[in-house]
């Protein structure tokens, strides 16, 4: 294509091959960010594991930031392996869940940092971040608790038992690689797959807010408060307060 302002010929960009690109810088950010953490990880180290020149990356994100907030949004492995269900009934995708669950909570997965799950390698530092970040984050868990809620009934609400297992999940993994201790990290790991299992096969809970309670005032004090006279300041015989 020849530029007229220019003179030169310009190749134009195949559409395809840059949504290859930025994934694959994403899957590479993603990667060490779980490794390293957030402040620890540039845009140089993403872009030289990606086998790009740091100018590209401009191409596709503006900032280190953007490009955090992007891969919280994109690049949870249990989110999406509980969106790949295909039951067509509650119990179907309820066993398909418990699979899933008892694969994410085992005990290979608490060394596997960098390929691992989004959600439990990251919270320190998204609570660290910038807004975009956190604003992904809760976005992910919000989808988590959805999925985990699928087929029980009112999808529309958040279902007070799927929230739980979701919590215990992520914690659980964030809690057994925190440790240190392969025992802790094993028991741990076996109980949450126990109580997320228990969680999940219960009928469906909501949480309610809770109404402010007002004490009603009793006889006895709603008189006395009718007949005390106001406060006034006690003054001396000499007529100083």
């Amino acid at each position: 294509m020849l530029d007229i302002i220019s003179g030169r010929t310009t190749v134009p960009i195949n559409p395809n091959r840059k949504a290859r690109t930025r994934q694959e810088i994403l899957d590479h950010a993603a990667r060490l960010f779980r490794l390293r953490g957030f402040e620890a990880t540039t845009i140089d180290d993403v872009m030289l594991a990606a086998g790009l020149t740091r100018g590209a990356f401009y191409a596709h994100f503006g900032s280190k930031d953007e490009l955090f907030a992007e891969v919280l949004r994109t690049s949870d492995g249990l989110l999406r392996l509980l969106r790949a269900r295909t039951g067509e009934d509650p119990r179907a995708l309820g066993r398909e869940a418990a699979r899933v669950l008892n694969d994410y909570l085992h005990k290979d997965h608490i060394g596997e940092v960098s390929v691992g799950c989004t959600l439990a390698a990251l919270p320190g530092d998204v609570g660290r971040g910038p807004l975009p970040a956190r604003l992904a984050y809760a976005n992910a868990v919000y989808g988590l608790i959805a999925e985990l809620g699928r087929g029980r009934p009112r999808p529309r609400q958040l279902d007070a038992n799927a929230t739980a297992a979701a919590v215990l999940c992520v914690g659980a993994i964030g809690m057994a690689r925190a440790s240190g201790d392969r025992r802790l990290g094993d028991w741990l790991l076996r109980c949450a797959r126990r109580a997320a299992a228990t969680l999940l096969a219960a009928p469906m809970a909501t949480l309610k807010p809770r109404a402010s309670r007002v004490r009603p005032k009793s006889k006895s004090r709603r008189k006395s408060a009718a007949v005390r006279p106001p406060i006034r300041a006690v003054r001396s015989r000499d007529g100083r307060a």
